[in-house]
């Protein structure tokens, strides 16, 4: 059994006509219609339909952990803004609405990251900025782990 890696950080474009190219390893985990819409960062997400209901599902039920002002606000930060688009089976080229790619501040040269079951598309000076503050979160936490966790020891405890 071959693994297979479902996650990464691609360099990538956005063409003239405000498509971005799906790079080649991930391209056919992407190959039917999608849903784009605003990431919870300054980002756009790319999603397939069932991962989009799915997280539909998720702000649904959200009422018994959060107040109706927070799940409003999730709802207009992802469900207002999601529109149906389909990746050019030939090119990989997903068209981004010019409102996603300006609230993203996409340029030209961008980054396609594949996390979490969707992807992600980020302006590289942005992702830096984004990844600089996550790092010094992981830093923090390594020390708050103290040494109990072996990332690359089989088990990962001590």
């Amino acid at each position: 059994m071959e693994f297979e890696l479902t996650t990464g950080t691609f360099e990538s474009t956005l063409d003239e006509k405000g498509r971005v190219v799906i790079p080649a390893p991930i391209k056919e985990r992407y190959a039917e219609k999608l849903v784009v819409t605003q990431g919870l960062e300054d980002c756009v997400w790319i999603m397939t339909i069932p991962v989009y209901q799915n997280m539909l599902d998720v702000i649904g039920n959200l009422d018994e952990t959060l107040n109706y002002e927070q799940i409003e606000a999730f709802r207009y930060q992802h469900e207002a803004p999601a529109r149906i688009v389909e990746i050019d089976s030939k090119t990989g080229r997903v068209p981004l609405p010019a409102a996603l790619r300006s609230y993203a501040n996409l340029a030209k040269d961008c980054l396609v990251l594949s996390i979490d079951g969707h992807l992600e598309v980020w302006n590289e000076n942005d992702y830096k900025i984004f990844r600089g503050k996550k790092q010094d979160i992981a830093k923090e936490a390594k020390k708050t782990l103290g040494g109990k966790v072996k990332f690359f020891e089989k088990g990962g405890r001590v």
